[in-house]
């Protein structure tokens, strides 16, 4: 494929394969509330119709495949593959291709055409245009930085060109190759597996646009090869043998891009049931007579935890409950159940502290689960990794192979007989191994249990008998070598460096080189976690479309707006709105750890408000010496986790603890309703430290955010400088946190629809303390007198801190400083000033406060105080939108039948509309003929569907992202009338056949109905549809199952594979029957491939929206009952009632 421009009449790309050309142009939208968004139209037409409308290359480099649209500063860029290397190939007729350059070029902006990039993503300038003039005969120079800002897609660009993304042209290489059939024809949109296509975003509206044709038109946009689907990964091949038997090994694994992400970034299981690092692994053994597939997955453990990034042993927290997060785990298992079978879990975690709960709770999880069924459809291993190799060295994994034996043999795998064209076994289970990170421990124990499988296959099948020693052998040689470059590139994308342990998996044994590489690769992955992964994560969310406002580009669809701007007003048949209970509360403990009731802090009026969702922030939950700061004890932590759950759940409603969050003296912990869990989803917690200049957590604040439906909350638990004029100090605490908290997809705290802070502000009152203390003695008249002089309330006003915030009338006495259990203020030597330090402040025009008041708890110096509100959430009926969506859809082909049935009045003229010349009706083309040997087959010398030419199609025949009107498609018309306006079509003799080869772009006769090779296509915009299409896949369903361990099964076997027992040592340097010279398979000649380019620098799913739930309403009750205040310095406790919990106005 190339890649041409025109800027006649407007500003267009194509890009055009060999029959057909896909032109693409920005197009503004007259919508002023759509404007903003990035709009395209799109345009499939025949290769001669690009011809006279003044097209160029723009490019150099042969296009390999088009990966997709991404906006970025109000530009929107088409990417493209421009290098690439073959470095696997499982079985003749499939190619899997390593990406080595992608460029981007750009669609509504020419700035950027024709220059070259240098390795910081700075265009280069010629020497000449360096220099300007300057004073007399002397010249000033210019860097080229102060010329041309940086390339908008450059850190996109170097991310997918550094080695860890694949694709191919001919295969689904997001299957396993059991799932999509030997020798299939698997290249199909509707069959890709989402999970593992890391273009998805960018080819959202492309494959949404595909989505729409018909299967004649999406059967053409298919063949071209437009649509290339990314898998980030590993695959290689090595050529060997076995016994006497020219065979092939192939590895391919693909890491999962829904929980992607760095190390310390991207840990456990998510609200979605996605986990970290979660990876597929296939092995396939290829060989003349028997081709052989296994397949194991590593993910991290399905439970809610993070780890911090400390240099020396990270604490790992479990940051929700076990009731709370036992849905998820449920969810996820299941997910692999049905998709896999039955799994068997190996556990490599130790007995260490920092790994020993994570071990227990993923056992109790099992244990505890009322939907998996254990030693069933799940099984259960823990094999302590260190304990047990700790003596023998790492070849004590191989202890874990007696373990697992049994769900071995159960499992089985998947066995094809190449000559008699059958299936012999296939795989009915999964081993899912983990350790910590998924990395080292867990490579070196997939690598046992992969040979193990593959040895079993060569028993069954006689290539070996069961005394044979192989452990020598060329081919389990080449297998350990690609675990261990498997093993490094997974470590690359995860950490940054190569996998330790690698010295082993390949060799055998740890040697003292080994041992200091592992050592090097251990600084380097703290140094990485620490100061690099922060702008690769930046990187991962921006190709992952996870930013904050980042969206697709768009296409221009007058259908697709009619239908949008539709739903627009009628919203309200879709979108709900309910309201849940709020209870915010903060308390200063004071490092106490006394055991006491809170009821009177978390029910003041009783059960008479019960609320959906609890937030309480803590403060001083350690005493703030030096030392505890240092050594900060969490278990105190746990404590009032403990103590704060008891409480809670005194009453019917039972509250499941989803978050907590803690640093150092801080924590904030998240309750919600049992019932109302499942509406909350993307919980996440941060952390930022003001302390000694950001350098401790004794100051600063803790924070969580969720969605609540489609709603979304952050809360702020803060502790701000001490000192009575310490203002200024406060003031910059409060925007440090402001702008040093930040959670996944780069969302900040004001990136919300409510926010709340609350906590230890610290701020005084400006008056003495003697006319603080006479004041509070005058009854509750003197509290406004001395709210005025509140420091907060005076910030506030100016517009210093908390812009645009709210807080209910301050009826309460001021909540610090108190001897400690009693009601009187300080009256130590200090004698502290009384003062309001204890805050609740909120935003969020869905938010109406009902209370705010104090507690009468005496365990601390300080009071704890609470609001209580109600908040307005929305929810969405998907169903009932995608039912609007299809009426509104029928309405608009009603009201223009002529430009509805465009698409299918276009597809006449293309030759597809049936008959004896339907191409679609012919059967596709044999992977494998019937009377030639897989083996007989270069890869080469195959005849290539790519080489034949396809149907051409005249220069007014296209297919448009814009209906078109049926008359204008007649033959002997001009070209079709498109969002893109083109000029019609000049004689065919023009000056662009240099670029586009005229013999192509003519019709042939003889081979205008051949059907040209599919390139790989992105899976549908919305989940995952398994369309199984007629005589593209081998019927499975009437093979008997047959357990590979199963003693009188004996397969046929081929004269050519040896049945004697012979050690063979010889090394096989040409590749076995049916891989060619040519095909790159190794790391030492991968530089060979098909790049065209150098690359600079180093080597996504719609959310699932949550289901509406009925929320239930503040029921209000009379109460008998007021609060009254006390006349003296001691302050009685307030008695509340339900009537004082009326809507509160804000000041």
């Amino acid at each position: 494929m190339n890649i041409l421009v025109s800027d006649k009449p407007d500003r267009r790309i194509a890009i055009v394969s060999r029959s057909y050309a896909l032109i693409l142009k920005s197009v503004k939208n007259s919508d002023a509330s759509q404007s903003k968004k990035p709009y395209c139209a799109i345009e499939l037409v025949s290769k001669s119709a690009v011809q006279g409308q003044d097209f160029v290359k723009l490019s150099a480099n042969e296009l390999y495949g088009f990966v997709g649209l991404i906006e970025i500063e109000g530009l929107i860029f088409l990417g493209a593959i421009t290098g690439k290397a073959k470095v696997a190939q499982p079985i003749p007729g499939e190619t899997v291709n390593k990406i080595l350059t992608v460029d981007f070029f750009c669609l509504n902006d020419a700035s950027w055409d024709f220059l070259e990039i240098d390795s910081s993503g700075y265009p280069l300038v010629p020497e000449t245009e360096l220099s300007v003039p300057g004073s007399g005969s002397d010249f000033q120079q210019q860097q080229p930085n102060d010329l041309l800002p940086k390339h908008p897609c450059f850190e996109l660009k170097k991310l997918m060109s550094n080695g860890s993304f694949y694709y191919s042209s001919d295969f689904d290489l997001t299957s396993t190759l059991q799932s999509r059939g030997f020798g299939a024809h698997s290249l199909s949109a509707d069959n890709y597996e989402a999970e593992y296509m890391w273009n998805s975003f960018l080819m959202e509206e492309i494959v949404t646009y595909r989505d729409r044709l018909d299967n004649h038109a999406k059967q053409i946009l298919d063949d071209e090869g437009f649509l290339t689907t990314v898998i980030r990964g590993f695959a290689e091949t090595f050529a060997t043998h076995v016994m006497e038997a020219k065979v092939t090994l192939t590895m391919i694994s693909k890491q999962s891009w829904k929980r992607a992400g760095t190390r310390f970034n991207a840990r456990g299981v998510d609200d979605d049931a996605n986990v970290a690092n979660f990876v597929e692994t296939e092995l396939i053994f290829y060989s003349r007579e028997y081709c052989y597939a296994f397949t194991e997955i590593r993910g991290s453990i399905p439970v809610f935890w993070e780890q911090d990034t400390s240099l020396i042993n990270p604490k790992v927290q479990i940051t929700r409950s076990i009731d709370a997060t036992q849905p998820i785990f449920d969810k996820h298992f299941q997910r692999s159940i049905e998709k896999y079978g039955p799994v068997h879990v190996v556990n490599l975690l130790s007995t260490k502290s920092s790994e020993i709960e994570l071990s227990q709770r993923y056992r109790d999880h099992l244990t505890r689960s009322k939907k998996l069924r254990m030693n069933d459809d799940v099984f259960y291993t823990w094999f302590d990794f260190h304990k047990e190799t700790a003596q023998e060295g790492f070849s004590g994994v191989r202890k874990v192979l007696p373990l697992i034996r049994d769900s071995m043999l159960c499992s089985g795998y998947y066995a094809y007989d190449v000559q008699a064209r059958k299936i012999i076994s296939e795989q009915h289970g999964i081993f899912r191994t983990n350790c910590l990170d998924c990395l080292d421990r867990t490579n070196l124990a997939q690598q046992a249990i992969s040979l193990a499988g593959f040895r079993i296959f060569l028993e069954d099948l006689k290539f070996i008998t069961s005394n044979t020693y192989i452990d020598d052998d060329d081919f389990v040689n080449k297998h350990n070598t690609l675990w261990a470059d498997n093993g490094d590139q997974i470590s690359q994308i995860y950490t940054g460096t190569n996998a330790l342990k690698s010295s082993f998996s390949r060799k055998g044994k740890m040697s003292l080189a080994g041992a200091l590489s592992d050592a090097t690769k251990s600084v380097s992955r703290m140094y990485i976690n620490n100061f690099m992964d922060k702008g690769k994560q930046q990187n991962i969310d921006t190709l992952l479309g996870r930013l904050p406002h980042q969206q697709p580009v768009q296409l221009y669809d007058p259908v697709n707006e009619y239908v949008t701007s539709q739903l627009d007003t009628m919203s309200d048949q879709f979108t709900s709105y309910s309201t849940i209970n709020i209870f915010v509360g903060s308390f200063n403990v004071n490092g106490t750890t006394q055991k006491t009731d809170l009821s009177s802090w978390l029910f003041p009026i009783g059960d008479k408000f019960r609320p959906d969702i609890v937030v309480l922030g803590l403060q001083e939950v350690i005493e703030l010496t030096a030392g505890s700061i240092l050594n900060a004890d969490y278990s105190k932590g746990s404590f009032w986790e403990n103590m704060v759950s008891d409480c809670l759940n005194q009453y019917h409603d039972k509250y499941l603890l989803l978050r907590v969050e803690q640093m150092s003296s801080l924590l904030i912990l998240f309750f919600v309703k049992s019932d109302k869990a499942k509406c909350v989803k993307q919980v996440e917690g941060a952390t930022k430290k003001t302390g000694f200049g950001g350098m401790t957590g004794n100051k600063g604040a803790v924070s969580i955010r969720f969605k609540y439906n489609s709603t979304s909350f952050c809360f702020v638990n803060m502790h701000l400088s001490a000192g009575v004029a310490n203002v200024d100090d406060r003031r910059n605490d409060y925007e440090s946190i402001l702008n040093g908290i930040s959670f996944t997809r780069s969302n900040t705290i004001s990136n919300h629809d409510s926010i709340f802070w609350l906590g230890d502000t610290n701020y005084r009152i400006n008056l003495r303390n003697e006319e603080v203390r006479k004041e509070l003695k005058s009854g509750k008249e003197s509290l406004t007198k001395l709210f005025h002089y509140d420091q907060l309330a005076q910030e506030m006003k100016s517009g210093a801190v908390f812009q645009g915030f709210n807080e209910p009338d301050v009826k309460f006495q001021p909540t610090y400083k108190y001897d400690n259990g009693t009601n009187t203020y300080d009256s130590s030597e200090k004698a502290r000033t009384p003062s309001w330090t204890d805050r609740i402040v909120y935003k969020g025009t869905n938010l109406h406060p009902l209370a705010y008041s104090d507690a009468p708890l005496l365990i601390s110096d300080h009071k704890p105080i609470y609001g209580a509100y109600r908040a307005k959430v929305k929810s969405t009926n998907d169903e009932e939108k995608v039912k609007l969506t299809k009426q509104l859809f029928e309405k608009y082909k009603v009201m223009h039948p002529d430009e509805t049935s465009s698409l299918n009045s276009q597809l006449l003229n293309l030759g597809l509309e049936g008959g004896s010349n339907d191409i679609l009706s012919r059967e596709l083309p044999s992977t494998i003929p019937s009377s030639v040997s897989l083996l007989d087959m270069g890869t080469e010398s195959s005849v290539s569907p790519l080489k034949q030419t396809p149907t051409s199609l005249s220069p007014s025949q296209s297919v448009s992202s814009i209906p078109i009107s049926n008359s204008i498609l007649q033959p002997r018309r001009n070209p079709s009338v498109t969002a893109v306006a083109s000029p019609p079509a000049e004689k065919e003799n023009v000056s662009s056949a240099s670029i586009l080869d005229p013999a192509i772009a003519k019709p042939n006769s003889t081979n205008a109905f051949r059907k040209p090779l599919l390139r790989p296509p992105p899976p549908p915009a919305f989940g995952d549809t398994n369309v199984e299409t007629n005589g593209n896949k081998p019927r499975q369903e009437n093979i008997p199952s047959v357990r590979p361990h199963v003693g009188n099964t004996k397969p046929q076997q081929s004269a050519n594979v040896s049945k004697s027992v012979v050690k063979n040592t010889a090394h096989f340097s040409s590749p076995p029957p049916g891989f060619t010279s040519s095909m790159v398979l190794t790391p030492k000649n991968a530089a060979s491939g098909s790049q065209t380019s150098s690359t600079p620098g180093p080597s996504v799913s719609p959310a699932t929206k949550p289901p509406t739930d009925g929320i239930s309403q503040l029921t209000k009750t009379n109460l008998d009952g007021d609060r009254s205040s006390s006349q003296s310095t001691s302050v009685a406790p307030a008695a509340h009632s339900m009537d004082s919990w009326q809507p509160l106005q804000p000041k």
